[in-house]
């Protein structure tokens, strides 16, 4: 079982965890070395609620620009994994009466799987290109740390910062708003990736009283290279308003559709 000293000492120190396989393997064959217990060191790769870590679902299947992202979040020193746990989540999207998108509000609930302070990343990438490209503002419970626009691809990353150093399995609520400029092109859909189960997630859309669409829907798609979900169900429209919940959400793309006249 090979493994260096410094990922050994990552593990140790609680910087990283043996989330592979192999890395899991690599525990058990120390356990053993080392005379413990069955379980003494494995036991750390769960999660707060008992879920394993090593069985969940690869962040990076789901993340937009999967490759040019990730590598950003590298160089940013982030940990997507291992560190946190969304609860809940809700995402709510402002579209003008342009029919452009302006904003997006996201809600999370987190939970500590590691003692410390702790940063995760926000990824978002447009559907379509504006001439001020996008800004994010942090609202609540959360600071703003380094963020990284790539304008030719629409993307921005963004460093978050927990608002103190929590314990483990403590829960918080962070807030943060995502503003975006003004576009030629209707807005279309909304997506929500994830990697972890969450426990309720919400997607919700409120149009100006003057622009509404004719039908919106909701589905769910295995990757953000999917232009569609193979199956919708309708979503009826309140007012100006349309939102979907789905409970107990497994890792996937999640999004709302719309048609304009």
């Amino acid at each position: 079982m090979p493994v260096s000293i410094a990922t050994l000492s990552y593990w140790q120190s609680g910087r990283s965890l043996p989330t592979r396989s192999r890395s899991y393997h690599t525990l058990v064959e120390l356990e053993k070395i080392l005379n413990l217990e069955p379980g003494h060191l494995t036991q750390h790769t769960h999660t707060a609620d008992g879920r394993t870590r090593r069985e969940l679902f690869e962040w990076q299947n789901v993340v937009p620009s999967r490759d040019l992202a990730t590598q950003i979040i590298d160089d940013l020193g982030i940990d997507m994994q291992g560190q946190l746990t969304r609860v809940t989540m809700h995402d709510l999207l402002e579209v003008d009466a342009d029919r452009s998108e302006t904003s997006l509000t996201v809600r999370v609930v987190w939970r500590t799987e590691r003692q410390g302070l702790h940063r995760w990343a926000v990824v978002n990438e447009s559907d379509m290109e504006t001439e001020e490209g996008q800004s994010i503002e942090p609202l609540f419970g959360c600071a703003l740390g380094e963020v990284v626009e790539v304008p030719e691809r629409q993307l921005l990353v963004a460093e978050m910062l927990a608002p103190r150093a929590m314990q483990r399995g403590e829960l918080f609520t962070s807030d943060y708003r995502l503003t975006f400029g003004r576009t030629s092109i209707p807005s279309f859909r909304m997506l929500r990736a994830v990697s972890d189960p969450v426990r309720a997630l919400s997607l919700a859309v409120r149009f100006s009283p003057s622009a509404l669409p004719t039908r919106v829907r909701a589905g769910v798609q295995p990757g953000l290279e999917d232009a569609e979900p193979s199956e919708t169900v309708p979503v009826p429209l309140a007012r100006n308003e349309a939102q979907f919940v789905w409970a107990d959400a497994k890792p996937g793309v999640y999004s709302l559709h719309w048609d304009w006249d």
